[in-house]
């Protein structure tokens, strides 16, 4: 691509000179400009040579590549059917195909409603992993002269031990479905885990956030309800080094409740987020929905957990346990844990 970019900056830079060349060659009385005109053009026709042949070679590295990956996806597919144990890759983000609309615009990912996971802290691996977490601030500076002040801005770093565990889904195919050559198994396989993984670490995480003990508790103005004072007792709750990456954590009765809340000034707390097509704001933080949280909650969730993602899955085709029905299923594995780190980066409305 260099080598391209400069050819063609050289070839601009003759073609500017045999234009000038030319307006010249009218008033040539000895042909030295016409000489010299031939030899600028005889370079240029040099250039598109070479350009020419590295397009060619462009191609055909493009085409080996396809082939290549065309190749790697007959081999996987057939050793998937032939119930081999695989590793489906990339089990940790979305590969989102462009879908073309109505006018024929090409749209690269659909709008969807951000999850716990969309602002965890993800960390991914193939074993027990050691995570460091810092547990405070470093603080503000001191004047180097007053050298007994410096020993207190040390910088406290804990460690969060990451241990995998399996987690496993089935997902079951038709045999007539499956038999279409023309048919991806391994995308639909992808797909689906993508979904079930995300499911499965939003709940995990809800569960962490739910158990942990040492998150701040702020106690609700009345039991079974939620108060404009209990909104401002959740953000004022929370330290102001963590509100600034928080969010509000809510299930659909809070949520609801919410929706008839109003400020001082008369206007509703709760705001639509335009930067998305899902989603509320209150004071400027995002709120999301999650209907395992049991309490309302303000979280730096970034600071509060920490999640573990394998990064490939394990599938392994079983043709017993819907042989009934005449379908087939995958079973597919992915290591996946949800720590605790710094409980107090969250705030708890409860007794």
């Amino acid at each position: 691509m260099l080598k391209n970019k400069r050819l063609m900056e050289k070839r601009s830079m003759l073609l500017r000179e045999a234009e000038e060349l030319q307006e010249k060659v009218e008033k040539d009385e000895n042909g030295e400009v016409l000489e010299k005109l031939k030899e600028v053009l005889d370079k240029i026709e040099a250039i598109d040579e070479v350009l020419e042949k590295l397009d060619k070679s462009t191609d055909k590295t493009v085409k080996d590549d396809d082939q290549d990956e065309d190749a790697k996806a007959t081999e996987t597919r057939s050793r998937l059917l032939a119930g081999e144990e695989i590793q489906v890759r990339d089990m940790t983000s979305a590969n989102t195909k462009g879908i073309a609309t109505f006018n024929g615009e090409l749209v690269t990912q659909r709008p969807k409603e951000l999850t716990l996971k969309d602002y965890a802290r993800i960390e991914y691996f193939n074993g027990n992993t050691i995570v460091p977490v810092q547990k405070n601030k470093m603080g503000k500076l001191v004047k180097a002269a007053e050298l007994s002040e410096i020993t207190k801005k040390d910088v406290l770093i804990d460690q969060v031990d990451l241990r995998p565990e399996k987690y496993a889904l089935l997902t079951v195919i038709s045999e007539e479905l499956l038999n279409d050559v023309s048919y991806d198994a391994e995308a639909l396989i992808r797909q689906e885990g993508l979904e079930a993984i995300d499911e499965t670490i939003v709940a995990m995480m809800a569960d962490t956030l739910n158990k942990a003990e040492g998150t701040v508790k702020v106690a609700p103005k009345a039991p079974e309800t939620i108060a404009l004072e209990d909104v401002n007792g959740l953000y004022f709750g929370l330290k102001a080094e963590y509100r600034k990456n928080a969010a509000w954590v809510v299930n659909s009765n809070h949520l609801k409740a919410l929706f008839n809340l109003v400020g001082t000034d008369g206007q509703p707390i709760l705001v639509r987020d335009l930067t998305t097509q899902f989603g509320f704001t209150i004071y400027g933080r995002p709120v999301v929905e999650c209907s395992d949280i049991k309490d309302m909650m303000f979280v730096d969730m970034e600071k509060a957990l920490v999640v573990g993602v394998g990064k490939d899955a394990q599938v392994k085709r079983s043709d017993d346990a819907y042989f009934a029905t005449a379908g087939i299923a995958f079973r597919t594995s992915i290591p996946l844990d949800v720590k605790s780190c710094i409980e107090t980066a969250a705030a708890k409305l409860a007794a």
